[in-house]
């Protein structure tokens, strides 16, 4: 009987003997690591359970809320520094929620779920699910992503485009320059002057082989690269891609023209033969080449179109210079800086203080006072070669900008023009009213370009409606007195042509710039209105 009731409370009481089995076990296990640290809580199994609405956290060790314990170790975790919203939001807890987590460890997936939770907000838009997000959203960041990748992979392209044009024209430079074989220069003819006789003929063994003018890639090595515009109200003139090489070992220059016929074919041609130039009476050196500063050389040359033949004088203004090549070979060669004199300076000074009284006269109006002193001096050009007399210039600028006898005298001599009856009266222009940087320049002639890509030096008024998508009101938005939008300008009632010349073009935006002092403004402005 006393066997049967024992086997019958066993079988009634699992638990008590499965517990003592776990409890013993227990004391085994911790036995055999060793006595447990005071720190590290009581494991209770029995009041582990699964609860899906457990709250993440960290967990806070008994007598020191402030420290942290590791999920990996016996001892303090790498960071100490419990921040402010968490210790609210223990606060806020249940006091069964307390005693349970100051007791138990948390998981560490859970932790890492409080620590997403409790970032504080950021301004850019977060990775959400695909279920939170809205149709609006979902567009919004689609349209931001593909204008970023589409600008960088533009800009990306044009500077590879520029750079692959730049290394096309110095390898077709090299080429012409090295072709020339030693036998056939000059100086072999100039070393056998001392035989008079008309039989002579200079043979092999009387040739020199290295000649004083002879190149070899070494020496056109050292050069310097620089690029530059043509200064013309001629379309056809203005927008030449030209890329100038300075050499330091014998001072001399070339200048090419980088010209493409379709897509798939372009070629470089000389457009200035290498030689010595000359300015204010001595040969040009590094410190000539500049941004901003002008290259005047005869129209006596080969290369040159009867358009730019009708002049006395072309000039070159340089837009962009490898500084980094110029450092390098000023070090290398020691350039002599060249002062201007007295007189130089004095009227450079007294120009650029009739520049900013004139352009503080036109601010306002600038805009349709450029646009009809450009045509009123257009219809006087009646050889339509640029120049016209002095009399009549002075008198329209005199009417048109309110200018002094003073300081037209002082543009003339600045420029150069006061000899003779004819003048250029571009650059008398350019000397008196200024010019837009070289930055604004750019981005203009790009535009330009897109509108007339054949660079014929006009564009038809459909070409013109077709691409304009003006949308700013400059008008009010910078206080300019008159209407000034671009078509509004160009269709006014008495225009005859249905084309708009580069001339006018250079003249509406050169009195917008006037207007605008920033250039990022007036960049966004042209890129809003012709879509670049």
């Amino acid at each position: 009987m006393d066997r049967g009731l024992n086997v019958r409370k066993t079988l009634s009481s699992p638990g008590r003997h499965s517990s003592q089995r776990q409890a013993e076990g227990q004391r085994r296990t911790a036995s055999s690591r060793g006595p447990r640290p005071k720190e590290v809580p009581v494991l209770d199994l029995d009041r582990l359970t699964d609860r899906e609405e457990e709250d993440a956290a960290f967990i806070t060790v008994a007598g020191h809320p402030s420290a942290l314990l590791s999920d990996m170790s016996w001892g303090p975790g790498v960071s100490s520094h419990q921040p402010k919203k968490w210790d609210k939001t223990i606060q806020n807890m249940s006091e069964r929620n307390i005693s349970t987590y100051s007791v138990y460890p948390t998981p560490p997936v859970s932790s890492c779920r409080f620590q997403l939770q409790s970032r504080p907000p950021s301004s850019h838009i977060p990775n959400l699910e695909p279920s939170q997000l809205t149709p609006y959203s979902t567009e919004l960041i689609q349209t931001q992503t593909n204008t970023i990748h589409s600008r960088l992979k533009k800009t990306e392209a044009e500077g590879l485009t520029a750079e692959k044009r730049k290394q096309a024209v110095v390898e077709q430079m090299m080429v012409d320059q090295l072709s020339r074989a030693v036998i056939s220069d000059p100086e072999q003819s100039a070393a056998n002057q001392c035989n008079d006789s008309s039989r002579y003929r200079r043979t092999l063994h009387h040739t020199m082989v290295k000649t004083h003018t002879s190149l070899t890639e070494n020496l056109l090595s050292h050069k310097l690269c620089f690029h530059a515009r043509i200064l013309s109200r001629c379309g056809r003139e203005a927008c030449r891609e030209l890329i100038g090489f300075f050499f330091t070992c014998d001072q001399t220059l070339t200048v090419y023209e980088y010209r493409s016929f379709g897509k798939n074919r372009c070629s470089s041609l000389p457009f200035i033969a290498r030689g010595v130039y000359r300015t204010r009476g001595r040969p040009y050196c590094l410190n000539d080449f500049s941004q901003g500063t002008d290259l005047r050389f005869s129209t006596d040359m080969p290369h040159f179109s009867e358009n730019l033949r009708k002049r006395s004088y072309l000039t070159l203004r340089v837009t962009d210079v490898d500084e980094e090549m110029k450092r390098t070979l000023l070090d290398h060669t020691g350039g002599i800086e060249h002062y201007l004199s007295q007189e130089e300076i004095s009227d450079q000074k007294t120009l650029s203080a009739v520049q900013v009284a004139v352009r503080e006269r036109l601010r306002g109006h600038a805009i349709p006072v450029l646009i009809g002193l450009g045509r009123r001096l257009q219809s006087l050009d009646i050889k339509e070669n640029g120049l016209m007399g002095k009399e009549k210039l002075r008198e329209c600028l005199m009417e048109e900008l309110s200018l002094s006898q003073q300081d037209f005298d002082t543009a003339l001599r600045t420029v150069g023009q006061q000899v003779g009856a004819l003048v250029d009266y571009a650059e008398v222009m350019r000397a008196v009213i200024g010019e837009m940087n070289e930055i604004r320049k750019a981005f203009f002639i790009k535009v330009y370009v897109k509108l007339d890509p054949n660079k014929t030096g006009s564009v038809s008024l459909t070409d013109i409606e077709k691409f304009n998508c003006s949308k700013v009101s400059l008008q009010s938005q910078y206080g300019i007195e008159t209407e000034v939008d671009f078509l509004t300008c160009m269709q006014d009632t008495g225009r005859v042509r249905k084309d708009v010349s580069y001339a006018e073009f250079e003249d509406y935006y050169e009195g917008l710039s006037i207007e605008i002092p920033s250039d990022q403004e007036y960049i966004n402005i042209l890129k809003s209105t012709w879509n670049i």
